[in-house]
């Protein structure tokens, strides 16, 4: 009967096996499948920015009264609050406003989905400029389109760290109680819901961060014609950097 280790480096060999083999078999057109996983990531970066907004707005129902900053500074309306101008307008204006707080967030984070537009495309390139250099420097032979075409491939797990994400979250403000009667209590009340969810987010980035690891390790054996110990080693240098920056 093999050992539990036997049976596990065997899976291991098995799921780099097939890696390596798309690999082998998709290199003719490589380039325009990357093109169009970055889109995919991108697209689904974008959707999950908005998601999460959308969470914030269904899961906080909390109203707080805060500064009206449609309103100028008390001194400017001392100054110029009755004239007959734009300031004076303004200045009739209440100095305090009650605000929907699951609103504002969603509209707050809106603001944010140009990040996953730009970020995405930004992230692969310097993914795939670094990975080629890893690569050179272990003696692969791959184009750095090649290096592209991994990199692209490696994007695609993170769609299941976006979704576990968004459903922590759902999950952690629909159960979490927010009632505080400022801003700033709301946040850390936000926070402290989101915070208890580490635990299984790690685990899940564990998951996808291994998954990346077969794709570069495969990728770096079929394309740059690395040995198997040599592009494990490789790629399990990117995987730690990974795996560190989602820990933070």
């Amino acid at each position: 009967m093999p050992s539990p280790f036997a049976a596990l480096a065997e899976g291991v060999g098995s799921l780099l096996d097939g890696a390596r083999r798309h690999f082998e078999r998709d290199r003719p057109r490589s380039g325009a499948v990357a093109v169009g996983l970055v889109l995919f990531v991108t697209a689904a970066t974008v959707a999950g920015v908005l998601a999460l907004g959308v969470a914030f707005d269904a899961t906080i129902d909390r109203e707080v009264t805060v500064d009206n900053p449609d309103r100028p500074p008390e001194a400017t309306c001392e100054s110029f609050g009755d004239d007959d101008s734009l300031i004076g307008e303004r200045c009739d204006r209440p100095e305090r406003i009650d605000v929907d707080v699951g609103e504002e967030l969603r509209r707050a984070t809106g603001d944010y989905a140009g990040y996953g537009l730009f970020g995405v495309p930004i992230w692969w390139a310097i993914f795939a400029l670094a990975l080629h250099g890893g690569a050179r420097l272990a003696g692969g032979s791959g184009s750095v389109g090649d290096s592209f075409a991994i990199a692209a491939w490696a994007l695609v797990p993170e769609v299941i760290r976006l979704a576990a994400g968004l459903a922590a979250i759902w999950y952690a403000l629909a159960t979490a109680t927010v009632d505080g009667e400022t801003v700033e209590a709301i946040a850390n009340q936000i926070v402290a819901a989101i915070g208890a969810m580490d635990a299984p987010l790690l685990a899940v980035s564990a998951l996808v961060v291994a998954i990346q690891w077969v794709i570069v390790a495969g990728g770096l054996e079929a394309v740059h014609g690395l040995d198997r110990g040599t592009a494990g080693t490789v790629a399990g240098a990117f995987a730690v950097l990974v795996f560190l920056l989602a820990a933070v």
